[in-house]
């Protein structure tokens, strides 16, 4: 189990995260729960209602649907900030491929930390600004 001073700098080192203040950090790290998942153990189910977001601390996961791969993600990666926001029921299955880690950010808690801290708010805006527009150069593109 890490130090809340290594969470920090965990932290510090995930895009979503990239110019919060350490302070805004360590209120994140306070707010979230560390899990784990076994290799081969499924993180949320498709279907099932999702309301959390993950960060993946070590390990990787991979994100499929009906068996086809939709992403593979490693450590420092996030996923889940969607359902987060919007508590939807999960469109893929989330399964560790190996071993992994992560910290786990209720939809609730996440609400409140960007209430709390706009430098978090404004990064999730921008990355979903940043998905939005990347769907929209491949729509043009396909």
């Amino acid at each position: 189990m890490l130090l809340t001073l290594e969470k920090v700098l965990v932290l510090k080192n995930v895009p979503l995260f990239a110019g919060i203040p350490e302070a805004a950090l360590s209120d994140i790290v306070a707010a979230a729960d560390e899990t784990a998942a076994m290799i081969g153990a499924d993180i949320v189910k498709a279907g099932e209602p999702w309301n959390d977001m993950y960060i993946i601390l070590q390990g990787q996961v991979r994100l499929h649907r009906n068996g086809q791969t939709v992403k593979e993600l490693n450590a420092l990666d996030v996923f889940g900030e969607l359902a987060a926001l919007d508590q939807a029921p999960a469109d893929v299955t989330a399964t560790a491929v190996e071993d992994s880690s992560f910290f786990k950010i209720s939809g609730t808690a996440l609400y409140r930390l960007m209430n709390e801290h706009k430098a978090l708010e404004r990064n999730i805006i921008k990355d979903l600004c940043g998905r939005i527009r990347k769907l929209r150069a491949e729509r043009r593109q396909g």
